[in-house]
């Protein structure tokens, strides 16, 4: 049997595995990651002629790397600002807000002194460890975050602040991953933190909303002004489902031509199209919409995570060490906790609610993208130990997150008096 024959039946389970195993898992400890990453480390591990991932050191596999997960990135944020029913506001969007202005600084600033202090890193290096870990991931955090747009539950405050967070969380997490990349040779300290203050955190995140809103306004006026020509004549899905593609990937090409942050853009005009129009039809188009964004990213997040499984199997942590590992779990068991609760201490939530917006700081896709970024920017010249750390508190994270997510959501609610919802 030829190897692409593998690789097709590979991802027509990996179809077949979005398809059928939701219903199977439902209410389960047991999430979709799980078994998708311990699929591909077990299939990898076999005596098959299978083709490696390597992006530690092949730059075709990290340049392949880095374009997938941005891909699957940008769908799931455009998925991500369509469920989000409230309208923007600070009273509105405090959690998220808390955890975006607080939390994640005070995550980054922890990580890179580590980095730093414990595994020895450069302080470039430690950085860019610490942006890249920081964002809490908005692909595989869908098990706590909210449901579609205009469902019958009620949006409560920690699935809602932790869908907003991994929202925004992508575009204002670059800024730290560029100071990285700047500060490695840097010349002048002063000059290399002036630029990056007004260029990349000012400019770019300024431009990311700008873009956001613009075009967010402008193409859902032209959809709902030709969906209207169009449901004279016929009416599919699929024309929902092709308009959202395709207005994602024009959101985000064209905010980073404008050199702005594109995740930011989309997420943006995600939200922004929703308070364009606001009757019947519109809501329709908003399901249809965010189910077409929820079936492509789902699909391709399959196939990322069977293939992440075999990174994992087949060198992933070669480099991983004892120090390394330490890093990992302190994020995800103390750091993220911690700078949560630290950021949650004005705030007057339920001390339930803010214990679990600050233990679900669920890392992924989004880190592989901006390590992977980096080290094609060419400017670091040995990171492999951070390509270690990161795919460890990933792999760390989608089991822990993935086993808990059920009996944690379970508790709260019926701690909080409200209807218990399937994750």
């Amino acid at each position: 049997m030829s190897t692409h024959i593998l690789l097709l039946l590979l991802a027509g389970i990996a179809f077949l595995g979005t398809f059928i195993l939701p219903s199977l898992i439902r209410n389960q400890m047991v999430s979709l990651p799980i078994i998708y990453v311990a699929f591909g480390f077990i299939v990898f591990s076999l005596p098959f002629d299978l083709p490696l991932m390597n992006p530690e050191d092949a730059r075709l596999d990290r340049r392949v790397m880095e374009y997938i997960t941005e891909f699957i990135v940008i769908v799931s944020l455009a998925a991500t600002g369509l469920k989000l029913d409230r309208k923007p506001s600070f009273k509105n969007w405090g959690p998220g807000l808390y955890l975006l202005g607080i939390t994640m600084p005070l995550t980054i600033a922890a990580v890179a002194f580590l980095g730093w202090w414990w595994v020895g890193l450069a302080p470039a290096s430690a950085i860019l460890l610490g942006a890249v870990l920081a964002p809490t991931d908005p692909v595989l955090a869908a098990n706590v975050q909210v449901g579609p747009p205009n469902e019958d539950y009620p949006e409560d405050e920690v699935r809602f602040g932790l869908t907003l967070e991994a929202g925004m969380n992508d575009g204002l997490a670059f800024p730290f991953v560029y100071l990285a990349i700047g500060l490695v040779g840097a010349v002048s300290i002063q000059d290399t933190l002036i630029q990056w203050a007004w260029w990349d955190f000012g400019y770019r995140i300024g431009m990311g909303v700008l873009m956001g809103i613009v075009i967010g306004r402008g193409l859902s006026w032209i959809f709902f002004k030709f969906k209207d020509k169009m449901a004279e004549v016929r009416e599919t899905e699929i024309e929902s489902g092709f308009f959202i593609l395709a207005a994602t990937l024009i959101t985000y090409s064209l905010t980073e031509m404008c050199e702005g942050y594109g995740f930011l853009a989309v997420f943006v005009a995600s939200v922004v199209s929703r308070r364009v129009r606001y009757d019947d039809e519109a809501k329709k188009a908003e399901i249809e919409s965010y189910e077409a964004a929820d079936q492509v990213e789902q699909a391709i997040l399959g196939i990322f995570l069977i293939a992440f499984g075999g990174i994992i199997g087949t060198g992933g942590l070669r480099d991983l060490t004892i120090e390394g590992a330490m890093i990992g779990l302190a994020l995800l068991l103390v750091i993220r906790p911690l700078a949560g609760l630290i950021g949650f201490t004005t705030c007057k939530l339920p001390w339930e609610e803010k214990l679990a917006l600050s233990y679900f700081g669920i890392r992924g896709v989004g880190s592989l993208y901006y390590l992977a970024y980096a080290h094609n920017s060419e400017v670091f010249p040995s990171i492999d130990s951070i390509w270690s750390i990161v795919n460890f508190t990933m792999l760390v994270s989608i089991f822990l997150h993935g086993f808990s997510v059920t009996p944690v959501m379970t508790w709260l609610d019926k701690r909080m008096g409200r209807p218990s919802r399937s994750n």
